[in-house]
């Protein structure tokens, strides 16, 4: 009879076989006994004595403290490589307890439940990609409107104002700004970071505002965009920066 362990893992008596997902994992004699032992007493106690009475004394073997807590080891270890953890529970100086959902499953059962589980994996894992494809979609579809917006913006209000020309950067301002925020903008520690790319070929426009000027606005930042200007006038690649 073999035995499905948490929805997750497959037990196989005959074979002494736990797996999962393609993973398989080969139980000792003894190992697969003491398994065998939890199963049959889930989620009930069993102290040291009798396990090892069980699982070794009544095969003939001489039994151990030492080999009780090596076959403990060992079933943690298989389960936590097929992605399971904390199904046995150790009792200080008492003994163990094994904690787990388990039920019987019959050969043509099983066949019809791997078959399922294995079109859900394939379902999960298209919804995963489908996501992650939306979600670049979306991203890139933002990406290139702000920096649409914000060329048709310096383009197209009055309010917007071309401060000065720096190699390849184009340096934009409100008509609200006074020369003296730009220049301490200019002279920030944070553009000289990066006014490295005005040194570069590709057109570059950088947009600074000052948005405690604004009535009745409690944020009093300072930020500033650098988009890059592509052959045909479009900016890309923007990105904003608070400071």
């Amino acid at each position: 009879m073999k035995k499905i362990i948490n929805d997750q893992v497959l037990y196989d008596s005959e074979k002494r076989v736990l797996s999962a997902q393609g993973e398989r994992m080969v139980l000792s004699a003894p190992t697969a006994r003491l398994l065998e032992l939890f199963i049959e007493n889930n989620y009930k106690q069993l102290n040291r004595e009798l396990i090892i009475e069980e699982v070794w004394g009544r095969h003939g073997m001489i039994p151990s403290g030492h080999s009780l807590n090596k076959s403990v080891s060992m079933l943690r270890k298989a389960f936590t490589a097929l992605g399971m953890d904390d199904l046995i529970v150790t009792i200080p100086r008492e003994g163990f307890l094994f904690e787990a959902q388990i039920k019987n499953v019959s050969d043509e059962v099983l066949n019809c439940s791997m078959a399922t589980l294995s079109t859900v994996n394939k379902t999960i894992k298209f919804a995963r990609y489908r996501k992650s494809v939306l979600l670049f979609l979306f991203s890139f579809i933002i990406f290139v409107s702000v920096g649409v917006i914000l060329v048709a913006m310096l383009r197209d209000h009055d309010n917007v104002v071309h401060v000065i020309k720096s190699g390849a950067c184009d340096i934009y301002t409100t008509d609200d700004n006074s020369t003296e925020k730009v220049s301490q903008f200019l002279d920030s520690p944070k553009w000289q970071n990066f006014n490295s790319i005005c040194k570069g070929r590709n057109k570059v426009i950088v947009f600074y505002d000052d948005n405690s000027l604004s009535a009745g606005n409690k944020l009093k930042e300072y930020f500033f965009s650098v988009c890059k200007m592509d052959q045909k006038g479009i900016a890309s690649e923007c990105e904003n920066y608070i400071y």
